[in-house]
């Protein structure tokens, strides 16, 4: 008598996707969720095609991938998800582009010989994705590179960061303070000082200025919006956030307005919106977000996958039926003029026609953010790449 049950599915190396329409958000989990099963897969399924009989990852750490519980961390696992973007077509770093920055390097290099664990974390940091899989020589060179240049050397990129340090000018949504961000047990270790923090983080540490109430409030209503457990009624959403990504969006979005709303004859060159004139409505204007990526390329000297990230945070906040901000127009009578960035002539038409307003950023959007991933630097000293013989 034979074995009875259903037959097992098919492996196929590249399975086409199932739908033409693609989504897109700024949220690993809810990417990977989406990507899965645009191409008929399941979390299970996915396992089984790419993951070989060597690879120590369980079938499970993909499922709470999906589920948001926890984010691929070590080197194994970005491999892990590097077969994933190959096997549904999607460029190298689409899936590491969405993870949550958190100020750490990879963990697991297995070669870095004998190092105590602050110089292994410290180290990796500036480490090319495939050190493990180098040379012995080469291996060599790019340690000794990393510890004559970036540990010990003064790098523009290194000067920039100190700098960063003294600008205090992102702001802070203190009525949301109580929002405690998810910490997998993997990352709950100390850092080792700012030299493992990327710029954003710097100036995130650096916020010391309250934001104006009135976006406060806004900024609440969408943290509750996208976190509570039921979609609040005459709303629709697609996926929600833990509260780690919740602490995340809402820093990301103090830095925005902390540098709108700084002064323009300063250091850090803002271009001086009165607080009482900022509106999570401006997102939805080009001229605006055009602002804000090139503002954050003179500063730093160049652009990067966060640049990507904020954008489409933007996209899905504006996107139709289930974007936040294109079920708040109510939100575009708070909007002023401002010169060089919104004329009356915007606010009106915006008012007019928000949904046209939300259809025509989104298109600019996409575009934007293709044209970023393109020209985006990934590594960490971005005026000294580390991938010696890349």
């Amino acid at each position: 008598m034979g074995k009875r049950g259903p037959k097992p599915r098919t492996i196929i190396e590249f399975p086409e996707a199932k739908s033409t329409v693609w989504a897109d958000t700024p949220v690993f989990h809810e990417v990977l969720a989406l990507r899965i099963e645009r191409h008929g897969d399941t979390a299970w399924h996915l396992h089984k095609a790419i993951v070989g009989p060597k690879d120590r990852i369980d079938r499970k750490t993909i499922v709470r991938w999906v589920a948001g519980t926890k984010v691929p961390r070590s080197v194994s696992s970005l491999e892990i998800l590097g077969r994933v973007e190959k096997r549904y077509g999607l460029p190298v770093g689409y899936f590491a582009s969405k993870l949550p920055h958190t100020g750490r390097a990879a963990d697991g290099r297995l070669k870095l010989g004998d190092m105590t664990s602050a110089q292994r974390r410290r180290f990796a940091w500036h480490l090319p994705a495939d050190f493990d899989r180098r040379s012995l020589k080469e291996r060599r060179e790019i340690l000794d590179w990393v510890q004559r240049v970036i540990i010990s050397g003064a790098t523009d990129y290194r000067r920039y960061q100190r700098l960063a340090m003294r600008q205090r000018y992102a702001i802070r949504f203190v009525d949301l303070d109580h929002i405690q961000p998810y910490v997998p047990a993997e990352l709950e270790e100390e850092r080792e000082g700012e030299d493992n923090l990327d710029d954003v983080e710097i100036e995130l540490a650096a916020a010391n200025r309250r934001a104006p109430r009135a976006l406060a409030e806004e900024v609440a209503h969408l943290i509750q919006f996208k976190t509570a457990t039921l979609t609040e009624i005459g709303y629709q959403r697609n996926g929600v956030w833990n509260e780690r990504t919740a602490l995340q969006k809402v820093d990301h979005l103090g830095l925005l307005f902390g540098s709108l709303a700084a002064s323009p004859d300063g250091p850090v060159a803002g271009l001086g919106v009165p607080p009482s004139k900022m509106t999570m409505a401006m997102l939805v204007f080009p001229a605006v977000w055009d602002w804000y990526v090139r503002w954050r390329e003179r500063r730093r000297g160049f652009y990067t996958i966060w640049e990507v990230n904020m954008i489409q945070l933007a996209l899905a906040l504006s996107r139709a039926d289930t974007g936040w901000l294109r079920q708040r127009p109510d939100l575009a009578s708070r909007l002023k003029p401002i010169a060089g960035l919104l004329s009356s002539e915007d606010i009106d038409a915006a008012k007019a026609d928000w949904n046209a307003t939300c259809d025509a950023f989104y298109h600019h959007g996409m575009v934007r953010a293709r044209e970023l991933q393109r020209v985006a630097k990934v590594h960490r000293d971005p005026f000294e790449s580390s991938l010696i013989g890349a």
